[in-house]
């Protein structure tokens, strides 16, 4: 993940914030990430990404990382009712709004 946001601000050097637009893995209300480059990587205001495969992720809203900050297990049961992510959609989901 923080390769491809390296690779994204690089590729649009005037943008200080890119922002990422999806929906809660946990509740389902529509989260939006503010991504902000830091001496340390990146900061993310608004929610939070939580990987759940190999280069897939979920985002979460703050409320919800609140109360867990990993996965939830419904995924496990059935993968098909969480909005699963890779790279190429975090990259649409944030070009598309430009």
């Amino acid at each position: 993940m923080e390769e491809l946001l390296r690779t994204i601000f690089d590729a649009f050097p005037e943008k200080s914030t890119i922002i990422f637009k999806g929906e809660c893995s946990d509740c389902g209300d529509a989260v939006i990430i503010d991504i902000v480059p830091t001496l340390e990587g990146f900061g993310l205001l608004g929610g939070a990404f939580v990987e759940c495969l190999m280069e897939k992720y979920v985002a979460k809203c703050p409320e919800c990382y609140k109360v867990n900050s990993k996965m939830v297990e419904t995924y496990r049961a059935n993968p098909n009712v969480l909005p699963i992510f890779d790279k190429k959609d975090l990259l649409s989901s944030i070009l598309s709004i430009h």
